[in-house]
């Protein structure tokens, strides 16, 4: 009976670690929809929009993926 205990918690562990990955997985895929929808919306304005907010064309992707830290 132990070992179909332990054989039990194994399999337990074993299903939540893989939900977790699949879970981990399906945010890396959204966040990176996130960002490309981010980067496309920031390479469709024009320069004096891109201007108005505070960056340049050559800092778009940059600014989609971490944000305006340090400015």
């Amino acid at each position: 009976m132990t070992y179909m205990t332990s054989s039990a918690s194994s399999a337990t562990l074993a299903s939540g670690g893989i939900a977790s990955r699949f879970a981990s997985f399906v945010a890396a895929v959204q966040e990176h929809f996130q960002i490309r929808r981010s980067i496309n919306e920031l390479r469709s304005l024009s320069p004096e929009a891109l201007r108005d907010i505070g960056i340049e064309r050559s800092e778009i992707e940059r600014v989609a993926r971490f944000g305006r830290v340090g400015f």
